[in-house]
């Protein structure tokens, strides 16, 4: 083995694991095949042909091109992540529940995990998907007197309480969600199947780390199948495009990402195809809807914000602000991640973020050791609304004021920030090292503002600091702050 081992190949020398065939067959007489397209002989791509006295039953799946690459990517045992990365109508989804059923039908008795967004998105499109796999009528028909999964010949038992699929081998089929991810963190799989990642949000950096320490202890190939669309410059395109984790370091893993673009798709109808094209050809959305690449998330709070025109190198940034004046964006969280953003500005009326404190279940005396142990310039800090936290930075030697967070105003000041002026300057920066800030401007939604689903924690304490400073009239010269402090009045 030359070079550094990546985790997978690890995990083979001490575990001895097995890779996966391509066709299955076990105890539960069933063989799964995989076949080339035929949309015009098997319009559904699937056939089943139940079991006689000698011979095990067979389903058949049809795969066309971009699907087939994807199946020996994944069934090559080479790799702890397999991405199919593919335009919308391309199939995705279908091939991520066929794969995964057949990993399951392959390896009786074991256990294997399908993910969604969260449980509600996940009911109305990944489960019925994995489900419309399945041999048998209405097996996507739930209600409250019929299991439709249950109609297979496949299948046992589906428990709707626990999220379960039990198949007439004996293996269990987990139906989860990534808002709950750590409800798996004690259990072991085969394999994982995560459709839509992109949308998971930062928590996929942590459900990935998970995963991969959860494909052990039970037979299948111990492998992960993300199945996605690239919905913005996210947490998922610095894990498949950057190969980072989401402090930017290696991310130890062996990736391959399969792309493939929706007009290849011979399952989508021709009229569909033209649709799309009217819809998205030449548009910013283009690569991301119809060839399998990443692009802007679409409906963003802030769709001026893009790397190439606001973040640049920390150096740089440091550089271009002037002295030792700052401001500082203070949100209070537990559960959420506790934040505060360090603001400076340049001669030329820009403010500049410069650094940033983001670490879950926290202490807000935790976010003043940061701004201590790093030596950060003295500043006034604009606070969410939590009283004990604004007397705790008092009583450090920090000047805490209560941020004004009226959400309308503040968000089109913090707009105004990212527009260029006269001069053809913009008058917001990010440096490069702010990883969070990155991602979470340029995965902030419209549909998301003043709800749970809002991952804007940084986004918030942003606008608290701009929009407070700016409507109290603090500007550059009298925001400053000098004060010292010391954290032993804390403790």
């Amino acid at each position: 083995m030359s070079g550094t081992p990546t985790e997978r190949q690890l995990r083979d020398e001490l575990n001895d694991l097995d890779a996966g065939d391509r066709d299955s067959e076990g105890p539960g007489d069933v063989r799964v095949r995989w076949r080339a397209a035929a949309p015009e002989d098997r319009p559904d791509g699937m056939t089943w042909t139940p079991g006689g006295d000698e011979d095990p039953a067979l389903l058949a799946y049809d795969g066309w091109q971009a699907q087939r690459e994807c199946l020996t990517a994944v069934e090559s045992g080479d790799h702890d992540i397999v991405a199919f990365l593919a335009g919308y109508g391309s199939g995705k989804s279908v091939f991520g529940a066929r794969w995964l059923l057949s990993k399951a039908l392959e390896h009786p008795g074991s256990r294997f995990l399908a993910m969604g967004v969260d449980f509600q998105k996940a009911r109305d499109t990944t489960y019925p998907k994995l489900f419309a796999q399945l041999p048998g009528e209405r097996t996507t028909l739930t209600t409250s007197g019929f299991n439709g999964p249950e109609n297979s010949p496949l299948v046992a038992d589906y428990n709707r309480q626990q999220h379960r699929l039990t198949l007439v081998n004996d293996s269990v089929i987990t139906l989860g969600s990534a808002d709950k991810y750590s409800r798996y963190a004690g259990a072991e799989f085969g394999a994982v199947w995560m459709d839509e990642p992109s949308h998971y949000g930062d928590v996929l950096h942590e459900l990935t780390g998970m995963i991969t320490t959860r494909l052990r202890g039970v037979a299948g190939p111990k492998t992960q199948l993300w199945t996605l669309t690239g919905e913005g410059y996210n947490a998922a395109w610095e894990i498949l495009e950057q190969r980072q984790d989401a402090d930017g370091d290696p991310i130890g893993l062996d990736i391959e990402v399969v792309t493939a673009s929706v007009l290849d798709n011979p399952y989508l109808a021709v009229g569909d195809k033209e649709r799309f094209k009217r819809k998205y050809k030449g548009t910013g959305k283009e690569q991301q809807a119809l060839h399998g690449g990443f692009a802007a998330a679409s409906g963003l709070v802030y769709s001026q914000f893009s790397r190439e025109t606001h973040v640049i190198n920390h150096a740089e940034a440091a550089d271009r602000v002037t002295g030792d004046w700052r401001i500082y964006g203070y949100d209070a969280g537990w559960s959420d991640p506790r934040v505060l953003v360090e603001i400076g500005a340049t001669d030329y009326d820009q403010f500049v973020v410069l650094g940033e404190f983001y670490q879950s279940e926290s202490h807000v005396e935790d976010a003043i050791r940061w701004l201590q142990a790093n030596g950060k310039p003295e500043g006034r800090i604009y606070c969410e609304h939590e009283p004990a936290d604004i007397q705790k930075f008092d009583r450090a030697g920090y000047t805490a004021v209560e941020a004004e967070k009226s959400i309308d105003p503040g968000i089109a000041e913090v707009r105004r920030r990212l527009s260029r002026d006269d001069t053809d300057r913009v008058g917001l920066l990010v440096s490069d090292r702010c990883r969070h800030t990155i991602r979470e401007f340029l995965s902030y939604k419209q549909e998301h503002v003043g709800t749970s689903q809002a991952e804007d924690h940084i986004c918030d304490s942003i606008r608290y600091a701009i929009h407070t400073n700016e409507h109290t009239g603090g500007g550059v010269a009298t925001a400053t702050v000098r004060l010292s402090g010391d954290m032993n009045d804390l403790l």
